[in-house]
């Protein structure tokens, strides 16, 4: 299971996205067609498949609820997580507070991010990547560090 590439999409009416079908191919049968969609850190979504997010839930666990840090970024996490399962047209529903959050309207932009997949307000992306001096120079150690 790989998810690579970015696509651009627009929600429906209701509010709900439709998963590129080069996504959905990837998805493996375990998945039983279900995602978990939750925050990202970056004012963007995840769409993770459900055997993903069941190691995501591991290593959550694994943080323990003592500490008051590990609660806030346990809660942080969960309390935005759906469980979407998409329909015979491959779309999954997005709740407001997940749409007002990324500043998502009607424009989406899904990005392969490998084992899960990022939803973007374009614009927001775009910002995003200016303000962060994204380019590839800022990237030539950590291409060395994996043999790029």
């Amino acid at each position: 299971m790989s998810f690579t590439g970015e696509y651009n999409n627009i929600l429906d009416q209701k509010n709900r996205f439709s998963i590129p079908a080069k996504f959905r191919k990837s998805l493996h049968l375990s998945n039983d067609k279900t995602f978990v969609l939750t925050r990202g850190f970056d004012q963007n979504l995840v769409l993770y498949p459900l055997e993903e997010w069941k190691i995501v839930e591991e290593q959550l666990s694994s943080l323990g609820s003592i500490k008051k840090k590990h609660r806030n970024f346990i809660r942080n996490i969960v309390r935005y997580a759906n469980y979407v399962t998409y329909d015979l047209q491959g779309r999954i529903p997005i709740s407001e507070v997940l749409l007002n959050y990324s500043k998502i309207s009607k424009n989406i932009l899904a990005v392969g991010m490998i084992e899960k997949i990022e939803l973007w307000n374009p614009k927001v992306l775009h910002s995003y990547e200016k303000d962060n001096n994204t380019s590839n120079n800022d990237f030539e150690d950590l291409a060395n560090e994996i043999k790029f």
